[in-house]
């Protein structure tokens, strides 16, 4: 049951901020999808929260 509460609060963050980030949109067209995603993930506040509440699923 956790585990759904955890993965339904990233789906959540990923609708509210992800969608449509104008960040993410040009990077892709400009430096490529890997550079985007690093950023994301590496850069982006709203991917470090993501990938905080990913841990606790392990």
């Amino acid at each position: 049951m956790k585990n759904t509460q955890i993965i339904n609060e990233i789906d959540h963050i990923l609708q509210t901020y992800c969608d449509g980030c104008f960040v993410r949109t040009q990077l892709r067209k400009e430096k490529g999808k890997a550079t985007a995603h690093h950023f994301c993930i590496r850069g982006c506040t709203v991917g470090e929260e993501i990938k905080r509440k990913g841990e606790k699923l392990r």
